[in-house]
């Protein structure tokens, strides 16, 4: 299961700001030791300048023994003569070395312990304070704990409010979440767009599925039922032909009888075939592209009606001057070209000259048929649409199946009766 949207949040936070807390937390460091370390060095500057005033008053008491101060912890000093002679130190102090003409800060060892030493010299002398700097240390990870302490003591409640805070912005999906479970499966009203910015192409994406897919179960359901109501003719025809079978006993009338009733399953099984060929289409989103042989294509479609053509004694006659496409799925394309060609062999007399034309992004069947009265020309093409006084049988789906693949090859498809007589129907290649 996968984590929760708010969980993921929050270790992305969490990846996010654990580096930066602790490159903060170097930088704090740097600071707090620059801080410490120019607070005690001014301490040790000022001290010394106050020593050195003293050197005048101890070089008039050279005669005395060497003075030696109480011990401070931490803390060492040495005060030398002109020519380095020790004047002054405490019992830290007597191990510092002198230098003598030398100014500035120093680092050294003793007794394990490490020592920063400031020197000042002059006419009078030279003067050492020195401070061990493990105070400064201390000092520095006292500072440090503090303010991990704080952070440590302040996470859990900086985590409580950032959890809030997502819980708070994450309620619009929680809404949506909400809506989507409670909405009933036909229901195909839009979203709200009441939401923050960030949702609403979210929103836009699932309100455009909505419709999508609203169309998609209405063409269905129109599909579903006009194919019931197409396919209930030949089936109730079948039926009848069927009983008139059962109640003949004259071999040349059952015969007629089995005549029609093939016919009548022949119809049903055309029926079923288009209907199926028109629903897989409708499904069909995208096609395979193909280098497209357009004289193969032509060849096979006018063989798949060749029998008709015979029957009819009509002729089919080729003229490819081009290729319409370059590229698509030869399967579906041979199918277009049949259905134009049976509809124009059907629809045509008997010993018609059908014109099959390829060229440069068109394509054209011309008929000599009685074409479609103008009143109807829009209706073509619609699902088991079939002009009235058609005495061809026919499912009314063939166009629609051709108008289906010249979409998904981006043809334009388009029809018009011709002046000198029949029809003629093009598909045109967009630019």
């Amino acid at each position: 299961m996968r984590a929760s949207l708010r969980g993921q949040l929050i270790r992305g936070l969490l990846l996010v700001v654990t580096p930066l807390w602790l490159i903060t937390s170097v930088l704090m460091a740097l600071d707090a030791r620059h801080e410490v370390y120019e607070l005690y060095d001014n301490q040790q500057r000022s001290f010394a300048q106050q020593l050195y005033s003293t050197l005048p008053v101890l070089l008039r008491q050279r005669g005395e023994p060497v003075q030696r101060e109480d011990h401070v912890d931490h803390q060492a000093i040495a005060l030398w003569g002109p020519q380095g002679q020790p004047l002054l130190t405490d019992p830290e102090g007597v191990e510092l070395s002198y230098h003598g003409g030398k100014s500035g800060f120093h680092t050294v060892m003793h007794d394990g312990r490490e020592w920063r030493v400031y020197y000042l010299s002059g006419v009078e002398g030279t003067v050492a304070v020195a401070q061990e700097l493990s105070e400064r240390r201390e000092i520095i990870r006292g500072l440090l704990g503090t303010q991990s302490l704080l952070w440590l003591l302040l996470l859990p409640f900086a985590l409580g409010a950032v959890w809030w805070a997502l819980g708070r912005g994450l309620r619009p999906l929680e809404a949506l979440r909400s809506a989507l479970r409670q909405r009933q499966p036909d229901d195909a009203t839009p979203l709200s767009r009441e939401v923050p910015r960030e949702l609403q192409p979210l929103i836009d994406s699932m309100n455009g599925l909505i419709d999508r897919s609203a169309g998609t179960l209405q063409r269905e359901r129109q599909f579903t039922a006009s194919a019931a109501h197409e396919l209930r003719s030949p089936l109730a025809a079948l039926r009848v032909q069927a009983e008139l079978l059962t109640l003949l006993d004259e071999p040349a009338a059952r015969n007629a009888a089995a005549g029609k009733v093939m016919q009548g399953v022949d119809r049903a099984s055309h029926l079923v075939d288009e209907l199926l060929s028109l629903s897989r289409l409708e499904q069909q989103q995208g096609l395979p592209s193909q280098p497209l042989d357009w004289a193969q294509i032509v060849e096979q479609a006018c063989q798949q009606v060749a029998e008709l053509a015979a029957q009819r004694g009509s002729h089919i006659e080729r003229q490819i001057s081009g290729a319409p496409l370059a590229a698509g799925e030869a399967t579906l394309l041979t199918l277009l070209l049949r259905n134009l060609l049976d509809n124009a062999l059907r629809y045509s007399p008997a010993g018609s000259r059908i014109v099959l034309e390829a060229g440069p992004r068109q394509i054209r069947v011309l008929d000599n048929g009685p074409g479609i009265a103008a009143e109807y020309l829009a209706q073509v093409g619609q699902r088991f649409f079939r002009p009235p006084g058609q005495s061809q049988s026919g499912s009314g789906l063939g166009l629609s199946i051709v108008r289906r693949i010249a979409e998904l090859h981006g043809l334009t498809l388009a029809w018009h009766n011709r002046e000198q007589g029949g029809l003629a129907v093009e598909l045109t290649a967009g630019h």
